[in-house]
């Protein structure tokens, strides 16, 4: 009777163990990277950049400008791109793509268009790592 119970619980038990992937990554495909997002005071001009290392690979890239999102594929990298943007409007910047053993680092910049004495640019940066397996 139990020989009988171990053949036919058998197959339940190695068909999910034989169709495991035997080339599975420890590091995720696919990463959806953002940075903080802000809105300008004043009419400024925001440099938007992603830049790559050590193997990462990025697949898309969003950047806001004043007319809405833009998304472009197959960018070379170090990108960078700069937009004017309004009063009031906000600075936004996603990638996906996979860091890999690497790194995917995400920065603006942001230069006032109208600078008076009492104004400075900024600037921020975010790096996106992965570790055990999941994106920071």
């Amino acid at each position: 009777m139990s020989l009988t119970v171990i053949i036919k619980v058998l197959p339940f038990i190695l068909l999910p163990l034989l169709s495991c992937d035997k080339s599975m990554e420890l590091f995720p495909e696919q990463c959806d990277c953002d940075i903080e997002t802000i809105r300008v005071s004043q009419p400024s001009l925001v440099t938007y950049q992603v830049s790559t290392h050590d193997q990462a690979s990025v697949s898309s890239i969003t950047y806001q400008t004043s007319d809405g999102p833009v998304t472009t594929h197959h960018a070379s990298f170090p990108f960078s791109t700069t937009v004017q943007l309004k009063k009031g409007e906000t600075v936004a910047l996603t990638a996906k793509g996979d860091p890999g053993k690497g790194s995917i680092v995400l920065t603006y910049e942001i230069k006032d268009s109208e600078p008076t004495p009492s104004t400075l640019g900024s600037s921020f940066s975010k790096v996106w790592i992965s570790k055990d397996g999941s994106c920071q």
